[in-house]
């Protein structure tokens, strides 16, 4: 809905009803639901978010998901031959990173891509940087660098691409092992 304002001479101008729902809806394909634990059923903070948890179930409560384009930068500390952009529906479930294939090319909404994940990573460890690209305010960086793995994310825009990086930077932080301060690190 839009409240449309009209004066003659003047262009019609249309503003936006602002609720909590039409704000969640304009972050775009990003969802946000209700931090619920898994029973069997998980309870989505909205009515659009009801119709997208319907398609799937998730092993656990999620976090933060949406419609994300991933590239590979590096590769075991290698940049590949062919980089290309890959759209997922990606869902962060707690520590878990799951992957979603797309059923095609437009895919934007999670109808749109396969019901089952055709790949998940745990991020403990890993690490979330916003992309310091002024042209490109969508993108995101997770590195692992253990294995010297990084990929770049576009989120859609400024807004989704914060989300994720605040999600992931606090997942990728979760249950790290702390060194004994009586104990000597040779890092």
């Amino acid at each position: 809905q839009s409240l449309t304002v009209s004066r003659a001479p003047y262009p019609v101008l249309s503003y936006p009803i602002l609720n909590r729902t039409r704000f969640y809806h304009s972050l775009g394909p990003v969802s946000r639901v209700a931090r619920i634990q898994y029973r069997g059923v998980l309870r989505p903070s909205s009515s659009a978010e009801s119709e997208e948890l319907a398609v799937h179930l998730y092993p656990g409560a999620v976090t933060v998901q949406g419609v994300l384009r991933r590239k590979t930068v590096l590769k075991e500390g290698k940049k590949p031959t062919v980089a290309s952009w890959t759209k997922y529906w990606a869902a962060l479930c707690g520590t878990q990173l799951y992957y979603y294939a797309a059923k095609s090319l437009k895919a934007t909404e999670r109808k749109h891509f396969k019901s089952a994940s055709n790949k998940s990573v745990c991020v403990v460890g890993l690490m979330a940087m916003m992309a310091d690209d002024p042209e490109h305010p969508d993108v995101f960086l997770l590195t692992d660098s253990e294995h010297g793995n990084t990929y770049k994310y576009q989120a859609g825009n400024r807004m989704n691409a914060l989300l994720w990086f605040k999600h992931l930077s606090a997942a990728c932080q979760r249950n790290r092992q702390q060194v004994p301060a009586n104990l000597m690190s040779f890092e």
